[in-house]
């Protein structure tokens, strides 16, 4: 009965407090949420770095050559303005030895057009931040239900321990006046007997709930991080109110983060799919350079260069398929989102089904528990009377638990 009658417990306003801080603490240590604050720390980095790869980018290169080809030798000349006519001689053109060019360049760049390449990485980063958030809601949904199942049923455990330790001291003390009236021939050994295995069984039960209560304070204390705090408080009726299927399957789909979580990797596929649609598109930049070579280390001869790049795509072989990939891509997770939903909504639907079921026991289940407590007390004078077994007060005694 206990177990029926803690579906419809809640804690008072003292134990609630409690309760609260536990939850809180247990959020506030959770790695999983802590993991979805930084997957969403993640992709904000991830949109800023695409909006400032809009910006202008200034880079420096260098290198060191050395060639006897000879139109390597005679550009370099070229590029340092070190040409004389005694560079045309035919033997100096054909074969002129070894040339050591040092080449360096700092170059502006400008992207003016990356195929939506940019929009695109902002886009998904954006909706990959949403996600995580979203997900980090749902870890910590999680976790709130998880330290508030193991607070309340350690609380309902340890209620049930205590009852089940008053049962077992009453039963002995009746166990014990009928082991006297046994030797006296005044209580039948079949009935003695079977008094001592309802005992027993109580015994295990008592077991049972002692280790039920130790396992939930050890998932409290794993999601704590530490020792788990002694529950606080007691618990008390009540009775839930349900609202209409329609309503709460609406409330569901409306509130669950992961379902919204699902309905944002669909966008993010949707993304990619673009982008592979958009893969054959130009990529042009702008850019300004200036450049620098010369025979060593001292100074060389200055150039300035600037213009456009364009670099189209032509003829890739992968195009469609990458493009089917994507397009595959986005079915599934749309297909997934799909799935959740069907999940979610037979979830809620199976859930309000039993929280109405056990709600209509209440009376049932408070009644039997009254009836079983009154049958032990009228049993108890009946058996001190002789006009009772043993067996029946140990009966009753199990009844109440």
């Amino acid at each position: 009965m206990k177990h029926v009658a803690f579906l419809l417990l809640l804690s008072t306003t003292a134990s609630a407090a409690d309760l609260s801080s536990v939850v809180a603490a247990a959020v506030a240590r959770s790695p999983a949420v802590a993991e979805a604050r930084a997957r969403r720390e993640q992709a904000e980095a991830a949109a800023r770095e695409a909006t400032m790869s809009r910006l202008p980018s200034l880079s420096a290169n260098g290198s060191v050559l050395r060639s006897d080809d000879p139109l390597f030798a005679f550009g370099t000349l070229l590029q340092e303005r070190r040409v004389t006519s005694a560079d045309f001689n035919p033997v100096t053109l054909n074969q002129p030895g070894y040339q050591t060019a040092v080449q360096g360049a700092l170059e502006l760049g400008v992207p003016l057009f990356t195929g939506f390449a940019l929009t695109r990485a902002h886009d998904e980063a954006a909706l990959a931040a949403k996600e995580a958030e979203a997900m980090g809601g749902a870890a910590a949904q999680g976790v709130r239900l998880r330290a508030a199942d193991a607070y309340l049923s350690g609380l309902s455990d340890r209620a049930l321990v205590k009852e089940i330790d008053a049962r077992i001291a009453s039963a002995e003390k009746e166990v014990a006046s009928a082991e006297r009236l046994k030797k006296q021939g005044l209580v039948l050994g079949s009935d003695h007997q079977a008094a001592l295995a309802i005992l027993a069984g109580l015994r295990a039960r008592r077991e049972r709930a002692a280790a039920e209560e130790a396992a939930h304070t050890a998932q409290l204390s794993a999601l704590l991080g530490g020792p788990a705090p002694e529950p606080a408080g007691a618990l008390g009726p009540w009775s839930p109110p349900v609202e209409g299927d329609d309503a709460l399957v609406a409330a569901a789909l409306e509130s669950r983060p992961d379902l919204r979580a699902a309905g944002l990797r669909r966008d993010q596929a949707g993304v990619r799919e673009r982008g592979a649609a958009q893969s054959l598109l130009p990529v042009i930049d702008a850019f300004a350079a200036l450049q620098t070579t010369s025979d060593g280390l001292d100074a060389g001869a200055g150039a300035r260069m600037f213009g456009l790049r364009a670099n189209v795509p032509f003829g890739d072989p992968a195009y469609f398929s990458r493009r089917d990939r994507a397009r595959a891509a986005t079915a599934a997770a749309t297909q997934a989102r799909a799935g959740l939903e069907d999940a979610i909504r037979g979830e809620v639907l199976s859930q309000a089904a039993a929280v109405r079921g056990v709600s209509a026991a209440t009376g049932d289940v408070d009644e039997s528990l009254a009836r079983a407590r009154q049958s032990l007390e009228e049993v108890r004078p009946l058996y001190r009377e002789g006009r009772q077994s043993i067996l029946e007060v140990l009966r009753a005694e199990e009844a109440v638990v």
